[in-house]
């Protein structure tokens, strides 16, 4: 990061924002770039990240995925534009982010593809414990994105 005056490397800060965003945008390889805002939810073990979304069994990004399972994401909290005057340069933003980038892939086994939706559900709703019916399981295509390479940035 250039600017190491904003950088974050606490994880618990980190943490802090993945918990204060509602969305991630996940950026596919596989050619022409293609980026989608997902819903997610999220694991973390001994340092090491794991983001879980849930979509469609098919379609483009599941296309992407099995051509290449590189990804990369982000997401931000805060946003705050300030500023005055006329000239443009005198206006910013301010906000938290958390980027990174790691390998994708498409949960296949029944307790993993329940460990995944009770993240995402526990990072919308923690005061609530759901049960995920068989039949939702088999039509709900859970991903998980293993985290390598994880930084955090403040800038107000």
């Amino acid at each position: 990061m250039r600017r190491k005056d904003r950088e974050i490397t606490d994880l618990e800060k980190i943490v802090g924002i993945m918990q204060a965003c509602q969305t991630v945008s996940v950026a596919f390889g596989g050619g022409a770039p293609y980026v989608i805002p997902m819903s997610y939810g999220f694991a973390q073990s001994g340092g090491r990240f794991t983001l879980y979304m849930h979509g469609a069994g098919e379609g483009e990004k599941i296309r992407r995925i099995q051509a290449d399972p590189r990804a990369a994401f982000a997401m931000f909290t805060g946003n705050a534009v300030y500023g005055s005057g006329d000239a443009a340069c005198s206006y910013s933003t301010s906000f938290d982010s958390v980027c990174g980038s790691g390998t994708i892939r498409i949960l296949e086994d029944e307790a993993q593809k329940r460990a995944g939706l009770a993240a995402i559900m526990a990072h919308y709703a923690p005061e609530r414990n759901f049960e995920f019916d068989e039949k939702m399981l088999r039509a709900t295509c859970v991903m998980a994105l293993d985290v390598e390479a994880i930084s955090g940035k403040h800038h107000d």
